[in-house]
């Protein structure tokens, strides 16, 4: 049963994304987040959930223009009193268009998907929304389930795109 609503919402979300049609967002070329991210691990259980920071530069490169981006993980994470690193591979969907203003739209709404390995045997496959502002920053809500570990990794985390792309004015009429 489970197995069924999962398609069901998976199926959705790809229809959404679909039915999209503008092609000013994901144009082609490289997009370059730093995430800062914070929350908590959890075994959702009795044992005391821990503290999360996380710290992630996420470059990124537009597969299918104005669908998809394809890009790879890499930082640290702080969690029960130590460092760890974490990397691996990412996928960005994007599910809806903000209102427009002049060629570029206000917002976007991304499905991101991730799949990690960090350094202390942490195999973290999960992902969650993100919210691309403009061509500056990003908002994102992700869950990670540690298939290794047995654990739950929750995070809001705030990115910063560095190295913008410059917008073309309007033309002159």
């Amino acid at each position: 049963m489970k197995y069924k609503h999962s398609l069901l919402l998976g199926g959705l979300l790809l229809c959404m994304a679909v039915r999209s049609t503008a092609q000013s967002e994901f144009a082609r070329g490289w997009i370059f987040p730093l995430e800062l991210g914070q929350g908590a691990v959890t075994a959702l259980s009795a044992s005391p959930d821990l503290y999360l920071a996380t710290l992630a530069f996420s470059p990124q490169i537009t597969v299918v223009p104005g669908r998809l981006r394809a890009g790879v993980t890499g930082g640290s994470a702080f969690t029960n009193k130590r460092f760890y690193g974490i990397g691996g591979g990412r996928l960005s969907l994007l599910l809806w268009n903000g209102p427009k203003v002049l060629e570029s739209t206000v917002f976007n709404v991304q499905l991101v998907g991730e799949h990690l390995w960090g350094t202390k045997d942490q195999r973290l496959a999960g992902g969650g929304l993100t919210a691309e502002i403009g061509t500056m920053a990003t908002i994102s809500v992700k869950t990670h389930r540690d298939y290794m570990l047995n654990n739950w990794w929750f995070q809001g985390t705030l990115g910063l795109h560095l190295f913008r792309k410059k917008i073309a004015p309007p033309p002159d009429l």
